[in-house]
């Protein structure tokens, strides 16, 4: 993550989608989009606390794949593991 740029804004589910395509984890976008449908087509019409659960918790993946410093600690402990 040496230099990287700053993530913009990630205001609405469309700006999700789009900060998954480019900053996102290998095959992010596509899980997102089925995990985000199946909790959609499960919701009562009036409750979509799933739904946003969804959304979420990959706005959070994108926060940490793109935060050096959480990188640099998970290939620590993956360093630990190894030995």
């Amino acid at each position: 993550m040496n230099g990287a740029m700053p993530l913009p804004p990630i205001r609405t589910v469309d700006d999700l989608r789009s900060v998954l395509s480019r900053y996102g984890f290998p095959g992010d976008r596509e899980r997102f989009e089925e995990e985000l449908a199946a909790a959609v087509g499960t919701c009562p019409g009036d409750d979509f606390t799933s739904a946003g659960a969804v959304v979420r918790a990959y706005r959070h993946r994108v926060l940490i794949r793109n935060s050096p410093e959480i990188m640099t600690a998970l290939e620590d402990v993956r360093g630990c593991d190894a030995g």
